[in-house]
């Protein structure tokens, strides 16, 4: 049941927040948004209520098996990186502050406020 609970609230959030991101004109922040608005619900919740530690551990495994999802996109990107020659360097830094960054600072959000 937690697995269920866990998944659909990542749905949701991350649909609804797409959709009310279409209707603005940005659909590309959609996923940022659902993420930021579920971390805030989630804080809002503990406030008043403690999260079940089977949701806890279902999104840690969550976390952990969906690591492989990445994988097709890190062949991608090492293709074009093959095909950039100099472009590289600036690339690299581009990934590292678009992604690993904000992961980083989501991550110690996370930790420290749930």
């Amino acid at each position: 049941f937690a697995w269920i609970v866990t998944l659909a609230l990542i749905v949701i959030f991350r649909e609804a927040s797409v959709w009310m991101m279409t209707q603005v004109n940005f659909p590309e922040l959609g996923n940022l948004i659902g993420l930021l608005a579920l971390l805030v619900c989630l804080l809002i919740f503990r406030r008043f209520k403690s999260i079940s530690p089977r949701i806890i551990d279902s999104n840690n495994r969550l976390m952990k098996e969906s690591a492989f999802a990445f994988l097709p996109v890190c062949a991608g990107s090492v293709l074009t990186m093959v095909h950039m020659g100099k472009s590289i360097p600036v690339f690299l830094f581009v990934m590292v502050v678009s992604t690993l960054v904000p992961l980083w600072v989501y991550a110690k959000m996370a930790k420290k406020w749930l």
